[in-house]
């Protein structure tokens, strides 16, 4: 099958005929301009179209572009076919996107010899964008942003080779007009064979008619010498000086318009990068955060949110909040040991919350290697050199044992001991801790370091939780009637909830009695019945009701339920020890002024 093809129709043609012709599967017809693109031939034909017949490499161009397509995601396919011609076959771009990306998965830049696309010089602004982004680190720490990069490149670089293609339509446009131009009275009867041959049935050849190639063959060769000129095939020696002028003035224009995009491009992902390095600092997981239906996506309101500035102030003052944390972990029903998973490290340390050590008290497993002065643990060589090293041999034992430097095997087992946490995941015995459920004061009193206090309460039962996978559950009350609550958790739309409560300031009064019936009615779920309550306020509360309180002591008979108090202020008042089985006083004023 034979296509004629033109630059300058505005018909369009179907996806899978596109794919056909870009593959090699139908024959495609090629415009004497270098401005290429996939329409529908124009009728009549004009000039300067012509039709080029398919050639025995159609089967290995469609194998080639079929395997470079196979190594990208699907959802970069429709972007890739959809870029101009002149840009390059499908399996050459393919392959540099293809290169692209698995550079940027490794953490680095691609070299510039590795890869034929972009074109230059959009391809060397690109590169120095990426690397003043840093995203060849992101990339490589989360991959969930490849796709999304590569089909901003995508677009960017049509962009880029739609100028290109128009600055060469209008260079071709003027050597159409200077090649109709009479010359040594033969104008006109150039003309008129020009259009006989368009007229005729047989192919077009540099715009001349075959039948007619050997009476005029200077004006071939000249129009074809022009054509040459406009595709770049010739030196620049050979241009001519206003080709050279025009030429300069093209390459300065579309080294602009590459500047202008890669300035877009850090525009755009600047903002992003930076947020996710505030979230990386904060959990030790996001790839919940990064996943979408269409994969990340940069333009989701949660990487345009204002609270991220708040969130890390929060998170910094959080690093001198001990208190805090050990307040946090202590919350919740459950733990110990439990089934192997990975979770957070922990260290024995005497007058701390129980948690999950090992310890060489209970040797029921060999783990390593490791140095000792126990005779039954050590190695066979060691026990050589006490039997067969002679004088010298057997003091060397000794020497080894009084150092407690003997190699043995390291017997150890998991039990239950105060310990502490530490900043690294590991595989342990651990069972599930209870969930939290948070009743937050945010009444105007709170305003302040109050406030502060409160939201980093909140940040860090949502960190503690995500840490220890555990759930977490959020009131914000006030006044009468005025409760906000919110799950918190480390997807999009828990975070998101958690950056606009950071956003807001508080106001209002103060009722307890609604968010601790809405507690207790949220514990009789089965998957809130081990939760513990905490609840964060300055003490300047009215009781709670007689029926309220009743049941607040009901399910810590019957259930072991504790209401926790954290209160933010220097005085303790009878209110919240009646609510409360536990009262904590906040202490570590300096962290947070």
């Amino acid at each position: 099958m034979d296509l004629v093809f033109c630059p300058r129709s505005r018909d369009t043609v179907s996806n899978n005929a596109l794919l056909a012709i870009r593959l090699g599967l139908t024959s495609m017809a090629s415009c004497t301009s270098r401005a290429r693109c996939f329409r529908a031939p124009c009728k009549p034909p004009r000039r300067g179209c012509r039709t080029v017949r398919s050639s025995g490499r159609d089967v290995q161009r469609l194998s080639d572009g079929l395997s470079a397509l196979r190594q990208l995601d699907e959802s970069l396919w429709p972007m890739l076919l959809e870029l101009p011609i002149a840009s390059g076959s499908v399996e050459r771009a393919a392959s540099s996107l293809k290169t692209w990306k698995d550079s940027l998965r490794k953490g680095v830049l691609p070299t510039a010899g590795s890869m034929s696309w972009p074109e230059e010089p959009f391809r060397s602004k690109l590169m120095g964008a990426l690397y003043e982004l840093e995203m060849p680190r992101f990339c490589r720490r989360h991959p969930q942003l490849l796709d999304s990069l590569l089909r901003q490149m995508l677009e960017l670089s049509a962009e880029f080779e739609a100028q290109r293609e128009e600055m060469n339509d209008d260079q071709y446009d003027g050597l159409e007009q200077q090649a109709k131009q009479p010359k040594s009275g033969k104008g006109e009867q150039g003309e008129e064979r020009m259009d006989d041959a368009i007229a005729s049935d047989e192919p077009i050849e540099g715009g001349v008619h075959k039948s007619d190639a050997d009476t005029d063959e200077k004006s071939a060769k000249e129009l074809q010498f022009h054509m040459e000129l406009n595709q770049g095939e010739s030196k620049d020696k050979d241009l001519l000086p206003d080709e050279q002028s025009q030429q300069s003035k093209d390459d300065k224009i579309l080294s602009e318009t590459a500047e202008r995009m890669a300035e877009e491009l850090i525009e755009q992902w600047a903002p992003i990068t930076e947020k996710l390095d505030m979230a990386s600092h904060m959990f030790d997981n996001i790839e919940s955060l990064l996943e979408g239906p269409e994969g990340f996506d940069i333009t989701t309101s949660v990487w345009r949110h204002s609270g991220w500035r708040e969130l890390d102030s929060l998170r910094k003052k959080l690093e001198n909040l001990k208190e805090l944390r050990e307040l946090v972990r202590s919350l919740g029903r459950g733990g110990g040991k439990g089934p192997l998973r990975k979770s957070t490290a922990e260290r024995s340390v005497p007058r701390n919350p129980l948690g999950v050590v090992r310890s060489p008290l209970e040797p029921v497993e060999t783990r390593s290697l490791t140095r000792s002065d126990d005779l039954s643990r050590m190695l066979p060589s060691e026990a050589a050199l006490l039997a067969m090293g002679g004088k010298y041999g057997r003091l060397l034992h000794f020497s080894r044992r009084a150092e407690r430097n003997l190699t043995s095997y390291e017997r150890s087992g998991w039990v239950e001991d105060q310990s502490i946490l530490l900043n690294f995941r590991e595989v342990r015995p651990s069972a599930e801790c209870g969930p939290i459920i948070v009743c937050l004061d945010t009444s105007g009193s709170m305003i302040g370091a109050r406030e502060t206090v409160a939201k980093a309460v909140a940040l860090e039962c949502m960190r503690g939780a995500h840490l220890q996978r555990r759930k977490c559950y959020l009131y914000a009350f006030s006044g009468p009637g005025q409760v906000e609550e919110m799950e918190l958790g480390v997807d999009t739309k828990n975070l998101l909830n958690l950056l606009d409560f950071l956003s807001n300031s508080f106001h209002g009064g103060t009722d307890v009695d609604e968010p601790l019936d809405r507690s207790l009615q949220r514990i009789n779920d089965s998957q809130w019945q081990d939760a513990d309550i905490l609840m964060v306020t300055d003490g300047e509360i009215r009781p709670p009701s007689d029926e309220l309180l009743e049941r607040l002591t009901a399910v810590n008979e019957d259930r072991g339920v504790e209401l926790h108090g954290l209160l933010v202020s220097s005085q303790i008042n009878d209110v919240m020890k009646n609510i409360c089985t536990k009262l904590h006083v906040f202490k570590s004023w300096k962290a947070v002024t």
